[in-house]
């Protein structure tokens, strides 16, 4: 593309300088052998349509606005215009007429007229290119057409006096330039562009028309002058190139006659137009937001400028309001937001954004104590309009507002989940706001309620990802504080699980070698769910692991443990626990229970539940804990069964049926001939059948202790 460009001028340079060389030639010597002038005239022709091409293959002009194109028009019609006429005042005919033919009489002459040659067809090309945009601006489809056909017409009047002498004349040629007029002015009605220039554009664009019109008839009166040197030099370079630039001007009066007088028209109309067009420019930019910005400040603070813009407003400031409970505006409060009590309701106001306006000048629109503006909006969710602040009683006795404040509108926003927020304006003078005003607000207000209300759900969906992401971690970090694996033992089988309600939970279970033949085997269960019971419940870990293997016997340790979480646990909460030390040796097992779930215990075909005595840990410390708590021991036997449980088995639900003690019983007893791990799934899978769900309602564990006697191996 480079190439072909360099090529273009190049190309034109070229074939004028070759066009020069040539009149040099003729002025001293007659040539006119062999179409040799005609030949010159193809040349000269050529050279334009070089710098056409040229122009068209850099599209410089294409993205120009109609202003701008009217505005370079105007400096290239200026600037020929004034080149023109120091050349009219300066120089001297200097041509002599030999029949119809011209002959430059000096070398000067000769130069002057390839220099205006040059000159008037780069301006009219220019021309051309630039009107071209603004005849097809909204283009329609016999638009096309009328400009082709007017070209057309152009350039055959140009052509049909290539045969002819400068001063010669014809009929053809007559014809062809009357209808080349009546095609210009055909074309000239084509302005769709002024009604959509602005007001500021209009006034340019009224000035650059007035220029055009009146430098238009100054090149076409230098043109047409019979003894003028301008019209002399152009027929002499190129009788067509004269016709074309003739013809471009009288294009030029005409299109930009009509410009001038079409603007003067519409400029009363102007402002409301630069108003509908900074609506749908403030709707669209609104519109952007509710996909694009998710930054709540950001979009508040866009909506109220963009409100000062669809309106012409003075000042402008947006207010979220939340209507709830007593300790939902407490927290509010804390927040630095104000309670305000209209009568009506209870709700807290939120000032998010505010433009032109001070705090205490919005405080002295909407004072305590009386039914506000905003009160009404609250109330009746529609529009409210203020036309003359000076005559509205509720301001009567505010001279600090009447000041400043002529007119006010307050909008509300409303979603489908109520009344979000309240939108004001005010402008200075008295019935500032028209009924147009009231509408794009409305329709401006619901567009803002959206892109508020998904900035919101956005940022609500943000915090629970980010939720998610810490509860995923703290429920991988949880499940390693239970044990990874269980220890085996030759004379008995364990096996356990624990599952969470949620995510974390309260539930733990742990399994401690503690010197010689000794096993620790405990379960408690924290009072909730959920975090705060996960929290404790990795503090009962700690207790565990540390005291387990200095207290071996259940009760000390449980007395020990009470002592150190009772501490740091909330009074609101306690922990249940049930410790039991297995001999591997003997099947000696003691147990001591804390307001814990009993321990099912089956032996040959009797099956009890051991319930010694003792509360949660927790709820108390001293002496009461210590007497409470009792020390159970009993000798496993070949066979036996102990299952420790949370409350999560028992208390399944299925509607109001527990899944309770009886059942478990039912279960383990049906299923006593199975290994530990067996039994503990069957024990799940019984718990699941009967609530019918997959989730558990409270943390469950399960820890199944079978007591195989003398080793298998």
């Amino acid at each position: 593309m480079r190439f072909r460009r360099l090529l273009y001028l190049s190309g034109s340079a070229l074939s004028f300088l070759v066009v020069f060389i040539f009149d040099v030639i003729r002025k001293n010597v007659e040539l006119d052998i062999g179409g040799l002038t005609l030949l010159r005239d193809l040349l000269a022709i050529g050279s334009f349509v070089l710098i056409y091409l040229y122009l068209d293959s850099r599209k410089v002009y294409a993205s120009l606005t109609p202003s701008k194109r009217l505005g370079l028009v105007m400096i290239y019609a200026v600037i020929t215009l004034l080149l023109s006429l120091a050349v009219y005042i300066v120089a001297d005919d200097n041509f002599e007429t030999k029949g119809f033919a011209l002959r430059p009489i000096t070398y000067g002459q000769l130069f002057l007229a390839g220099f205006l040659g040059i000159i008037y067809g780069v301006f009219a090309i220019l021309v051309f290119r630039l009107v071209h945009g603004l005849i097809f601006f909204k283009r329609k489809r016999e638009t096309e057409r009328n400009f082709l056909i007017f070209v057309g017409l152009v350039l055959a009047a140009a052509v049909s006096t290539l045969t002819l002498e400068p001063l010669e004349t014809s009929t053809l040629t007559a014809i062809l330039v009357g209808f080349s007029v009546l095609f210009a002015v055909i074309n000239s009605f084509r302005l769709p562009w002024i009604v959509y220039l602005t007001k500021r554009e209009k006034i340019f664009g009224l000035i650059y028309g007035f220029i055009l019109f009146i430098a238009f008839i100054g090149l076409n009166t230098m043109l047409n002058v019979e003894s003028g040197v301008i019209k002399r030099s152009l027929l002499y370079y190129s009788y067509p190139l004269h016709r074309f630039v003739m013809l471009t001007t009288i294009f030029g009066n005409i299109y930009f006659g009509m410009a001038f007088i079409s603007t003067l028209f519409h400029l009363p109309t102007a402002e409301a137009f630069d108003r509908k067009t900074s609506e749908v420019t403030s709707l669209h930019n609104l519109s952007r937001l509710v996909t694009q910005v998710f930054d709540f400040q950001e979009l508040v603070e866009t909506v109220t400028s963009l409100t000062l813009q669809v309106c012409e407003a003075k000042s402008c400031w947006l207010e979220l309001i939340h209507e709830g409970d007593e300790e939902e505006h407490a927290k509010l409060i804390g927040e630095g937001t104000l309670v305000q009590n209209a009568g009506l309701r209870s709700y807290v106001v939120q000032l998010v954004a505010r433009k032109n306006i001070a705090p205490d000048e919005i405080a002295e629109l909407l004072s305590a104590g009386e039914k506000t503006l905003r009160d009404e909006v609250i109330e009746n969710r529609k529009p409210v309009v203020i036309d003359d602040v000076a005559r509205e009683s509720r301001f009567k006795k505010k001279p600090k507002i009447k000041s400043h404040v002529g007119s006010i509108v307050v909008v509300p926003l409303v979603s489908h989940a109520g009344l979000i927020g309240v939108l004001y304006a005010t402008k200075e003078m008295p019935y500032g706001f028209f009924k147009d005003d009231i509408d794009v607000l409305s329709a401006f207000a619901d567009q803002a309620t959206i892109a508020i209300e998904n900035s919101r759900l956005i940022k609500k969906s943000i915090e629970r990802e980010r939720l998610l992401r810490e509860m995923t971690l703290a429920q991988e970090i949880q499940r390693k504080l239970l044990p990874q694996s269980l220890p085996r033992y030759s004379t008995f089988d364990i096996d356990a699980v624990s599952t969470p309600a949620f995510e974390v939970g309260g539930d733990y279970y742990d399994v401690a070698e503690l010197g010689g033949s000794l096993v620790g085997i405990v379960v408690g269960d924290v009072s909730g769910k959920g975090v705060s019971a996960a929290f404790y419940m990795s503090e009962v870990k700690g207790i565990f692991q540390s005291l387990s293997r200095l207290y071996t016997s259940p009760r000390e340790f449980m007395i020990k443990a009470n002592e150190a979480l009772s501490r740091s646990i909330d009074k609101h909460s306690f922990v249940s626990l049930i410790y039991a030390v297995v001999d591997a040796e003997s099947g000696e097992l003691t147990l001591a229970r804390a307001g814990h779930c009993p321990l099912l215990h089956l032996s040959g075909d009797a099956v009890t539940y051991l319930r010694p005595g003792g509360m949660g840990l927790g709820l108390t410390d001293g002496a009461a804990f210590q007497s409470s708590i009792e020390e159970r021991v009993i000798r496993l036997q070949p066979g036996d069964v102990c299952v420790f449980y949370t409350d999560g088995v028992t208390e399944a639900r299925r509607g109001d049926d527990e899944f309770g003690y009886d059942r478990l019983l039912q279960t383990v007893v049906a299923a006593k001939q199975r290994s530990a791990s067996e039994l503990k799934d069957e024990i799940l899978r019984t718990v699941k059948l009967h609530a019918e769900k997959e989730e558990n309602d409270d943390d469950l564990t399960v820890v199944v202790v079978k007591w195989l006697g003398e080793s298998r191996a």
